[in-house]
């Protein structure tokens, strides 16, 4: 089991240094960057599932707060 988790932990490390990379927003850039931190740590953790459960949280609730206004009507 610990495989999987490992390969989440990668897998959620990936998506948070893409999403890093295209971010303009400074509150999903650090969640992004909490994210990676706790996958690290899930990732090295025997039962590393609790880490990579909150991290995944906190990269959602980032991802959330992106607002893209251009297709928005007034």
């Amino acid at each position: 089991m610990q495989y999987v988790y490992n390969l989440l932990a990668v897998i959620l490390i990936g998506l948070s240094i893409g999403a890093i990379m295209g971010q303009h927003n400074n509150a999903a850039r650090f969640s992004g960057l909490v994210a990676i931190v706790l996958a690290v740590l899930a990732f090295f953790i025997s039962p590393g599932w609790a880490p990579l459960a909150v991290g995944t949280a906190v990269f959602l609730v980032g991802q959330g707060m992106q607002r893209d206004h251009r297709g928005a009507r007034v």
